[in-house]
């Protein structure tokens, strides 16, 4: 099955657009990306954005029209990675507010949009079946690491550091229901939303974690931002740009600008570092191989933080044959296709659900034939 995945994550530093040969083996996968972009969100369409996350007061019409818009970037996204063979489009859309305590969530961009500028069946809105259930709709792509980074006899960490930072450890030999996954805390979203602020919006992030190699972080804040009960709350436990993006920057954002750039910067930085770093040596096994993806996977200052304080090896996800900007969305077109075969692909032991759920719904475009050509695949595959 030939299908394309759609992924903006909280750093909105654009969509990213993959399309990927899907092959069934036995309860696995086999993956083959054949294009890669990322479509940068338009000015005007970000501020937008940004205006609207919460605690910004939002009406229902404004609402509507983002959804809409968004729906049409999206659908935009798509056409520059679509071929011929596209079988569906799965698009995870643009998180707009999420409560995983309070059991909802909302991402936006109307999948309507995007068939109608793609002709193809779209599958969106995953994480609102696990929330219904009463669990916290993320993580989700714990479901995807497994399937495809676990291996059989080494223990390895699947780290995503997008604007968020979630892990997902994976044991020797481990099945999707026996992972244990979690946002651990910020990655690049408070760094980003600082950078921005800082500059006045002349720089957008800290490209190649170059102001964070200049700088030093200052302990006595550091150890401030450190006490947030959010880090010492075990799994599971979910968050996002409501807890980490421009109110937490705010409430530190004196301190921050009564230290030089490079030092507040490294200041952040740390903070992703140290957190990611005390959430493995809570959870993970202390030789696991750490594999990263995400934006933050070309953070040097990062990386290069993570090297020097965990004991086992640190690398990116690309020495698995998975580009890091890519993998998320390489992630959602597999549980698009989990959706049209009807398995389970939350994991309530990581999101709290009552049980495992089917996730997604569906905007078709020939369904019939579409679901014909995924039970012929699930035949071959027996």
């Amino acid at each position: 099955m030939i299908a394309v995945g759609l992924m903006c994550g909280t750093s909105l530093d654009g969509i990213d657009a993959v399309r990927v040969a899907i092959h069934p083996h036995a309860r696995g996968y086999a993956v083959e990306t054949l294009a890669f972009t990322t479509l940068p969100i338009e000015a005007p369409l970000r501020a937008r954005i940004l205006a609207v996350y919460p605690p910004a007061a939002l009406s229902a019409l404004a609402l509507s029209a983002l959804h809409a818009d968004v729906g049409e970037a999206f659908g935009r996204a798509a056409l520059a990675v679509i071929s011929d063979d596209v079988g569906f489009i799965a698009s995870h859309g643009l998180t707009l507010a999420h409560d995983g305590d309070a059991h909802h969530t909302l991402q936006i961009g109307d999948p309507f949009r995007i068939r109608e500028a793609t002709g193809r069946t779209v599958i969106s809105d995953f994480r609102s079946a696990d929330t219904a259930a009463g669990g916290m709709g993320a993580p989700l792509v714990p479901y995807v690491d497994a399937l495809l980074l676990a291996h059989a006899s080494e223990a390895r960490v699947a780290l995503n550091l997008g604007g968020i930072a979630n892990l997902t450890v994976l044991r020797p030999g481990a099945a999707p229901d026996g992972v244990l996954a979690f946002d651990c805390g910020p990655a690049n979203l408070p760094i980003d939303t600082y950078v921005e602020l800082r500059t006045e919006g002349k720089v957008r992030f800290d490209r190649d974690g170059a102001f964070a190699r200049e700088g030093t972080a200052d302990e006595t804040l550091l150890a401030t931002m450190l006490a947030d009960p959010y880090f010492a709350r075990r799994p599971p436990k979910s968050t996002g740009r409501e807890a980490f993006g421009a109110p937490y920057v705010a409430r530190y954002r004196a301190a921050l600008d009564a230290l030089p750039f490079a030092d507040a910067v490294r200041t952040l930085t740390e903070l992703t570092i140290r957190t990611v770093a005390a959430a493995l040596d809570a959870f993970a096994p202390a030789t696991a191989r750490t594999i990263v993806s995400g934006g933050g996977a070309h953070n040097l200052a990062l990386l290069d933080g993570l090297r020097a304080v965990l004991p086992g090896t640190v690398e990116t996800s690309a020495a698995h044959g998975i580009d890091p900007d890519a993998k998320e969305a390489i992630a959602f077109a597999l549980l698009g296709y989990e959706t049209l075969r009807e398995r389970p692909a939350g994991l309530p032991h990581v999101t709290g659900a009552r049980g495992p759920r089917v996730l997604g719904s569906i905007a078709p475009a020939g369904l019939e034939a579409l679901i014909a050509r995924v039970r012929a695949e699930e035949a071959l595959d027996e």
